[in-house]
């Protein structure tokens, strides 16, 4: 099986968001597609029957149910995969409840991407080798950055990638809100990194609050990752409170230490 072979995929949650884009980035790439939602004739167990693939782009509320419906009824010799944010529980529970080849698949971008051309996709393979290897040759193949994880690794990755960052924007945009201050002179005066960060929080009109409450809520190492950042974060204000340079520059000095390490992975960017 190469990156070539062109099996019948289908989407349940097809009519989501990330269930749309992935129906078109299929569709385009000569794939024939079913989807199954609450409103379509065709249901989830009839796509675990039809299809050779079977995507879950559902809500992670309903995951479950899903999961116990659809699962048992998929062939040995198929494949599940899923576009959750989170894996560690529902990698789990597509293995209890399925017999088939499972992989768990996190798109690291949103419905507004264009393509998926240098966009990040995390895979936490769980159960077989031919159709991970496949999965894994084709998004490779359309120019996707594949990364491996197990299912623990992504999640107490995740805290820091997903739930830290969510809980800072939170933060800045409701501290912006309380100042009152003018966002066209925060703008005429913003470096471009703090520019970045103006639009990710202006972005989050056009996000699900239910998933981000998900991500920030259900991630079992979301406490530990905000416990750490609370520490330095209190660290830091009694340093600056104090007028206490030396010990400003010192902990500047200690962070600076990763940059050589994190210059390493990470992906050019204006400063």
């Amino acid at each position: 099986m190469d990156a070539s072979f062109r099996p019948r995929i289908g989407i349940i949650g097809g009519r989501g968001r990330m269930g749309r884009w992935f129906e078109r980035f299929f569709q385009d790439t000569g794939f024939k597609v079913l989807i199954s939602d609450l409103d379509t004739e065709l249901t989830s167990r009839d796509l675990a029957e039809k299809c050779q693939m079977v995507i879950l782009a559902v809500p992670m509320d309903c995951f479950d149910s899903v999961v116990r419906e659809v699962a048992p009824m998929i062939p040995e010799e198929n494949f599940l995969t899923d576009m959750c944010s989170l894996k560690e529980r529902q990698v789990e529970t597509m293995l209890r409840y399925s017999k088939c080849q499972v992989c768990g698949t996190h798109p690291l971008f949103g419905p507004g991407e264009s393509d998926i051309i240098g966009k990040r996709v995390a895979l936490c393979p769980a159960r077989g080798t031919k159709w991970f290897y496949w999965w894994k040759a084709f998004l490779d193949s359309t120019g996707a950055l594949t990364a491996i994880f197990t299912p623990q690794e992504h999640d107490r990755t995740m805290a820091w990638v997903q739930a830290l960052n969510h809980f800072i924007i939170l933060c800045l945009g409701k501290s912006l809100e309380e100042d009152g201050i003018d966002f066209k002179h925060i703008l005429e005066l913003a470096t471009p990194s703090f520019e970045r960060q103006l639009n990710i929080v202006a972005r989050l009109c056009l996000q699900d609050p239910e998933l981000y409450a998900t991500i920030q809520l259900g991630n079992p190492y979301t406490n530990t990752a905000l416990d750490t950042f609370g520490k330095y974060s209190r660290q830091l204000r009694t340093i600056i409170k104090e007028g206490d340079r030396a010990g400003f520059i010192k902990m500047f000095k200690e962070v600076q230490k990763l940059g050589p390490s994190l210059l390493k992975h990470c992906r050019k960017t204006p400063d």
